[in-house]
């Protein structure tokens, strides 16, 4: 089926659902990989043990056949389907499984850090996604390398695949996590002007938040924070190039409030699958053997009526992450800014 159809078939599925208080997912994220190339101190997969992920990867990573098994599950339910990592395009299957996910009639996505597109078949590439989200945290070579821990050969190369993405027409946005290492491009608005420069037309960001399993803290000081806010505030306002594909509201509210503000966690309406088909109920800070599921031995309609879910209706522990807060905020607020700037791209 023609994907906006489908979408519009499972969306109207879904409202009658929600009518009568019936929950269930409508975006599939799918970590299909333990492996990443890259060394981020804000996320998991930035760990220094690469041989340990591959390691990993071989032992509990899921084959080509059983992700399809959880694609044929989750697209009963989900029109769009994210395929991230761990890194998605060290997978040497991806283009297969992104074929597949659209032959179920989702709309597909590709988070990847950019590095190894170059030995990605783009022209396939581009049949399959509506766009690639590349995850650049900072545009300037010393700062990407510091954010991301890769030197800067690598960064070189990152450049030069944005540059085949443009050459291969396959529409691509960037996508930053703020730090104390790169909030300063965001201040003074270097990052969109380089990007401009770079040939994206659109970028999202979000503040880093800060995980429990370490002990440091990548988040810039409460002043930074706000200065990265105000002017963010300031490029939206004045409708300068890129475009910012995030709500104005959610740096309001840090600007106010301190953090971003939802009554009631939205997390349930994405189904986020980790590279072993395990999916977290409610989410990855309830890591534990009880709110463990494995999606390849139950239905969504099981793993989505588990009492965990509860947890979420007045769990506010993210305090910056913006992943959670569209699918957290009333209609209104979506429609009118991030659903319309997506589908304009």
């Amino acid at each position: 089926m023609y994907e906006p159809l489908n979408a519009l078939k499972i969306l109207l599925k879904w409202s009658a659902g929600r009518a009568v208080g019936r929950r269930r997912p409508l975006v599939a994220v799918l970590g299909v990989t333990h492996y990443c190339n890259y060394y981020c101190p804000m996320c998991p997969y930035g760990e220094p043990d690469k041989e340990g992920q591959i390691q990993l990867e071989k032992k509990h990573g899921l084959s080509t056949a059983q992700w399809k098994t959880v694609l044929d599950k989750v697209s009963k339910n989900c029109f769009w389907c994210i395929f991230e990592g761990g890194e998605p395009t060290s997978r040497p299957d991806i283009l297969e499984l992104v074929r597949y996910a659209k032959s179920k009639g989702m709309m597909v996505t590709l988070i990847s850090n950019g590095s190894l597109l170059h030995e990605v078949d783009l022209d396939e590439l581009k049949k399959h996604v509506m766009f690639v989200t590349c995850s650049i945290d900072s545009v300037f070579e010393e700062s990407y390398c510091k954010v991301r821990g890769v030197p800067p050969p690598i960064y070189r190369k990152v450049m030069q695949n944005l540059q085949l993405l443009g050459e291969h027409d396959i529409p691509h946005t960037f996508n930053s996590v703020i730090t104390k290492w790169n909030a300063d491009e965001f201040i003074d608005q270097s990052y969109f002007d380089r990007a401009v420069e770079l040939g994206v037309d659109s970028v999202s960001m979000t503040f880093a938040e800060d995980r429990s399993d370490v002990n440091y803290s990548c988040l810039p000081d409460k002043k930074s924070m706000y200065l990265v806010c105000e002017s963010i505030l300031e490029r939206i306002r004045i409708g300068k190039a890129p475009q910012i594909i995030i709500p104005p509201q959610y740096f309001e509210q840090i600007l106010t409030h301190g953090r971003a503000l939802f009554d009631e966690c939205g997390v349930w309406k994405s189904v986020f699958v980790n590279p072993n088909g395990t999916v977290l109920v409610p989410c990855w800070k309830f890591n534990a053997k009880e709110n463990t599921y494995n999606i390849l031995e139950k239905s969504i309609d099981e793993i989505w009526e588990a009492p965990q879910w509860e947890t979420a209706r007045k769990c506010h522990d993210c305090k910056v992450l913006f992943c959670i807060w569209p699918a957290s905020q009333p209609v209104t607020t979506i429609c009118n800014h991030y659903v319309r700037t997506m589908m304009n791209r």
